[in-house]
C-alpha cells in the first residue's frame, strides 16, 4: 500500500494544524485555521474530503478541548461544494442534474422548512436542522461531480484505516482506566448511568456513533484486504480486523449489532457469498475471545486494585447507578420491566407523543425544530409545554421525527428518498459488484432509523454519501471515472 505524501499534503498539514488548536485552545487561532483548511478545499477537494475522514470521528473531542474548531467540517464541505459550481460553470445543466431521490430530499427540506416558519419557530432552530440535515448531503453532490481515480479509493481506505487505528487503541485504553486516560477532563468527570457505564464511548464521545463507525470501518478495511497483495500486510489487517470486532461489541450497541446482521442476511442472500459470512463471524467470534473478555476482566481487575477505581466523578450523574455488570445490558434488552420505562420514559413514550402531534398536524407536521430532532434539543420547541414534553429529548427514532415534524406529505418525501436510493441501487447491480453491499447497508440503515436519528449522524452520513456518490460516478454511463 504505497501512499503518494503530495496526495495527502492536506489531511497530513491538517493534523498539524489541529494539533497546534489543541495545544494553544485560542478560539481566533482555531477560526484561522479553520478558515486556511477551507481554502485548501477550493485548491485541493478531494484532499480536502479525506481530512474530513480524520476530522468528524474525532469532532466531539475536538470541540471539546478548541471549541473553535467546531466549524471546519461544514466550511471545508461548503467551500468545496463552491469549487464544484465553479468548475462546472461552462455547464449551467449540470449543476441541477439530481438522480429522483435527490430531489425527494431536497423537496423534504423545503416542505420541512415552510412548515417550521408557518408553527413559528425561531430562525435560527429552523437554519439549525437543515444544517444537519444537508451539510453532508453536499458530499453526494460533489463527491459524484469530482474526477474520483482508484488512487483516490486507495487514499480513502487508507485513511479510514489509519483513524479507525487511532480510535480502537483510545478507546481500549478508555475501557481498561475506567474512562480516566485519553480524553478530556470533562468526559472524565462524567457520571454515567449503569446502563452506560461498562460501555466504551471512543473519541466520537457516543457509543452507538463509535459503533455504527466501526461498523463501516471494518467493512472498509475488509476490502481494503481484498484490493492488496497477499504479503504481511494481510496478517496486519486481520490483527486490526479482529481488534475492531472486540471493540464493536464492548461499545454493547445493540441496535448496531442487530443492523449489521441484518445486513449480512441481506448481502448472503443476494449473493450467497458464504466466504465473506463466515468470514464476519469468525473475526466477531475472535474479537469476543481475545480482546472483548480480556479486555474486561482486565479493567475488572485494573479497578479493584489500583488508584483508578477510586476515582471520583464530579460531573452531575446520570440516572441510576454508576458501574454495572457488561451482561446486563444484554439482559435487559428483554425484561418486561424495560418495556415498562420505554412506555414512561424511553422510546415508546417519545413515539406516543409523536404519533400525539401528528394526529393534530396530520398534513405537512410542526417543521424542523419542533420534535426530537438536533435543533428542538438545543432551542426547545413550541409544542413541548403545549403536549407536556420535556425539554431536551431526542427522538432517537428518525421515523417517528419524520412523522411528527413532516406529517403525510414529508413521510411521502422521505420515503421516496430512502426506497429511491435501494431502487438505484438494484437498478445497477449489473454494472457494479458494489451493488449489492451498498443496498444490504442502505437496508440496515432502514433499521438504524428505528432507534437512531441516523440521517442526522455525521460520521455515518460522511461515509454513505461519499460511498453512494462514488458508486453513482462509477455506474454512470456518462462517465469514466475510476478506469
Amino acid at each position: 500500500m504505497n501512499l503518494n505524501l503530495r496526495e495527502m499534503a492536506v489531511p497530513i498539514i491538517g493534523v498539524l494544524l489541529l494539533a497546534v488548536a489543541l495545544v494553544i485552545p485560542n478560539t481566533m487561532i482555531a477560526y484561522g485555521i479553520s478558515l486556511l483548511l477551507a481554502i485548501a478545499a477550493l485548491f485541493r477537494p478531494k484532499q480536502a474530503i479525506l481530512f474530513l475522514l480524520i476530522y468528524f470521528p474525532l469532532r466531539s473531542f475536538l470541540i471539546e478541548l478548541s471549541p473553535g474548531l467546531k466549524l471546519v467540517g461544514d466550511l471545508i464541505i461548503v467551500f468545496a461544494f463552491l469549487r464544484v459550481l465553479w468548475d462546472s460553470r461552462k455547464d449551467l445543466k449540470s449543476i441541477f442534474r439530481f438522480e429522483l431521490f435527490e430531489w425527494a430530499f431536497i423537496a423534504f427540506i423545503v416542505m420541512g422548512t415552510v412548515s417550521a416558519f408557518l408553527s413559528g419557530v425561531v430562525l435560527t432552530a429552523i437554519i439549525f436542522q437543515i444544517r444537519a440535515f444537508v451539510i453532508m448531503f453536499l458530499l453526494l453532490y460533489i463527491v459524484k461531480r469530482l474526477d474520483i481515480t482508484k488512487r483516490d479509493i486507495m487514499n480513502f481506505l487508507a485513511v479510514t484505516l489509519f483513524v479507525t487505528v487511532v480510535l480502537i487503541i483510545q478507546g481500549l485504553v478508555e475501557k481498561l482506566s475506567a474512562r480516566s486516560l485519553l480524553m478530556p477532563d470533562q468526559w472524565v468527570n462524567r457520571q454515567l448511568s449503569k446502563n452506560n457505564a461498562s460501555r466504551i464511548y471512543g473519541l466520537v464521545n457516543n457509543p452507538n456513533v463509535f459503533a455504527v463507525y466501526l461498523t463501516i470501518s471494518g467493512i472498509l478495511i475488509y476490502y481494503l484486504k481484498t484490493l492488496l497483495p497477499k504479503t504481511k500486510l494481510q496478517w496486519v489487517l486481520n490483527i486490526v480486523l479482529v481488534v475492531l470486532a472486540g471493540t464493536w461489541i464492548l461499545t454493547y450497541s445493540r441496535g448496531t449489532w442487530i443492523a449489521f446482521i441484518i445486513g449480512i442476511v441481506i448481502y448472503f442472500l443476494f449473493t450467497r457469498n458464504w466466504k465473506f459470512v463466515l468470514k464476519s463471524g469468525i473475526a466477531v467470534a475472535l474479537g469476543f475471545i481475545l480482546i472483548t473478555v480480556p479486555i474486561t476482566k482486565a479493567a475488572s481487575w485494573i479497578s479493584s486494585n489500583t488508584e483508578i477505581g477510586e476515582i471520583v466523578r464530579t460531573g452531575t450523574p446520570e440516572p441510576g447507578e454508576t458501574f454495572a455488570i457488561e451482561s446486563t445490558r444484554i439482559k435487559e434488552t428483554f425484561q418486561s420491566d424495560t418495556f415498562e420505562k420505554s412506555k414512561t420514559t424511553g422510546r415508546l413514550f417519545i413515539v406516543y407523543k409523536g404519533l400525539e402531534i401528528f394526529k393534530d398536524y396530520p398534513v405537512i407536521g410542526t417543521g424542523f425544530g419542533t420534535f426530537g430532532d438536533s435543533a428542538s434539543k438545543v432551542y426547545s420547541s413550541p409544542y413541548y409545554s403545549q403536549y407536556d414534553v420535556r425539554f431536551n429529548i431526542y427522538s432517537d427514532n428518525q421515523y417517528i421525527q419524520v412523522i411528527t415534524q413532516n406529517g403525510a406529505v414529508g413521510v411521502l418525501l422521505f420515503a421516496v428518498f430512502l426506497l429511491g436510493m435501494l431502487a438505484v441501487f438494484w437498478m445497477r447491480r449489473k454494472q457494479s459488484d458494489k451493488a449489492i453491499p451498498m443496498l444490504a447497508l442502505l437496508i440496515s440503515v432502514y433499521w438504524c432509523g428505528f432507534i437512531y436519528n441516523i440521517w442526522e449522524d455525521k460520521t455515518f452520513t460522511m461515509y454513505f454519501y461519499i460511498l453512494t456518490a462514488v458508486f453513482l460516478a462509477y455506474t454512470s454511463k456518462k462517465t469514466t471515472r475510476l478506469q
